[in-house]
């Protein structure tokens, strides 16, 4: 018996290193060979680090600038000193390097939540050879750090060592995901939840709480203090979830996604002093649009709530369901040569350039549905354990179950109010492959 779990355990070691393998090979073949170019925020990311490598400071156009988290261009722009070189090319190395470091800390995270060897090595594979997270390695934005980031935080709640140690930990980390994300300044709520239906122990669930939310405090405040230095008000981390709040829920939003600032119902005056601002300054400078639009934003919210309700839920179906457009859109943008190449072509060839395309978007649509298809479904049935476990004393959760639904529902809250993208489901894949396995285990174990 001992020598046959012996050869288990080297056959399934020998089988996480050839999937880290091929996950990291994956990674660089894409962006080696796929061609792509930062827009929209992504540009923006980019112009900051850039401007940091030269030692400009957070700024664009020489302006101050608080509008995205600064996490991420703030460690890329480090990043790009070390190298001595702002290329993008090394934005995208350093992505494959966070993208493999993310397989090993999600497999750290499964041996320690669970015993099960096809949860582990399913929810593993996924991981290592998703379509989005190799494609992801190839856009200057924060999808791949952040989700490093996440795995990091969990990876410190699942692996229960010295509570003076761990704490301080995480809430640095939290801290400095907040940096990236502001919304993950709620986090320490999440952990507290967690922690106190895995261990029952209210105590030691305040002591998480308090010291979480102090400890992010302190890594959050010296960049609110940089912002009230710069803008002149309290601006925690970032001014642009108000101009968020506003063009995603008023009047005239059919879709719940973004909409030209100009298009968006609002009063003649609010129109008017947005307009003067504008006239002079690029809106992601205009840290003084804010404090004007956002309470437009929530007044909006709490005059209409069955409109809102309808646009949160066409934000998730666009975030859950909107497919892998974002793939292509983001990643493998920079076709020009294939674009003029393609003209040239005779009929046949476009045929099937433009068939294995659609056959490449076909099956990447179809994995994201299955994954969030089960990772949905895994956190509305964990709805009825969590309503158990608030009135049974004794009734604890596992890991399994609390990690999973926990996140996912902070991620969908978040984006049910502020905004729906492809992908904004980015973080979620990986926890909802651990769903998949999950449910598909427990399916299989019932049918014995």
């Amino acid at each position: 018996m001992k020598k046959n779990n012996n050869w288990k355990n080297i056959i399934g070691f020998i089988y996480v290193m050839m999937i880290f393998i091929l996950g990291v090979y994956a990674r660089i073949w894409y962006i080696n060979n796929v061609p792509s170019k930062p827009v929209f925020d992504f540009h923006a990311y980019q112009t900051i680090a850039t401007n940091i490598f030269m030692h400009l400071g957070h700024t664009m156009d020489r302006i101050p600038v608080a509008f995205q988290g600064m996490g991420y261009p703030m460690v890329l722009g480090y990043v790009y000193r070390i190298f001595g070189s702002a290329d993008i090319m090394i934005a995208k190395k350093f992505n494959v390097f966070l993208s493999s470091m993310t397989i090993i800390l999600v497999y750290l995270i499964l041996i320690k939540m669970t015993k099960r060897k096809f949860v582990i090595y399913t929810a593993y594979t996924i991981t290592a050879i998703l379509p989005n997270y190799i494609a992801y390695t190839n856009v200057v934005g924060t999808e791949v750090f952040f989700t490093f980031l996440l795995t990091i935080v969990i990876f410190f709640q699942v692996y229960e060592f010295n509570a003076y140690i761990r704490y301080p930990i995480l809430g640095v980390l939290i801290g400095f995901t907040a940096l990236t994300k502001p919304f993950f300044m709620a986090y320490p709520v999440i952990v507290a939840c967690i922690e106190y239906f895995k261990n029952k122990n209210i105590k030691q669930t305040v002591i998480l709480f308090g010291s979480t939310f102090m400890i992010m405090t302190l890594i959050i405040a010296p960049w609110t203090y940089r912002n009230y230095k710069k803008f002149g008000r309290w601006i925690p981390i970032s001014y642009n979830s108000g101009y968020v709040l506003y063009i995603n829920n008023n009047d005239y939003n059919t879709t719940g996604a973004w909409m030209d600032l100009e298009d968006v119902k609002a009063p003649k005056e609010v129109k008017e002093q947005v307009r003067s601002i504008l006239k002079t300054k690029d809106v992601k400078v205009a840290h003084e649009i804010e404090p004007i639009i956002k309470g437009q934003g929530k007044n909006w919210i709490l005059s209409n709530p069955i409109t809102f309700l309808k646009l949160g839920t066409l934000r998730l179906e666009e975030t859950f369901f909107g497919g892998t457009w974002d793939i292509e859109a983001w990643t493998a943008n920079d076709n020009e040569e294939v674009k003029k190449e393609y003209e040239t072509w005779k009929k046949q060839r476009q045929v099937n350039y433009t068939r294995d395309m659609n056959f490449k978007m076909a099956y990447q649509n179809i994995i994201v549905y299955i994954l969030t298809s089960f990772g949905i479904i895994y956190m509305i049935t964990g709805i009825k354990p969590i309503i158990l476990s608030l009135f049974k004393k004794e009734y604890k959760l596992p890991y399994d179950l609390l990690i999973p639904f926990f996140n996912t529902v902070f991620l969908t809250a978040v984006y049910f109010v502020y905004e729906g993208q492809s992908r904004y489901n980015f973080p979620l894949l990986f926890l909802f492959a651990i769903a998949m396995a999950t449910m598909m285990d427990k399916m299989m174990k019932s049918l014995e």
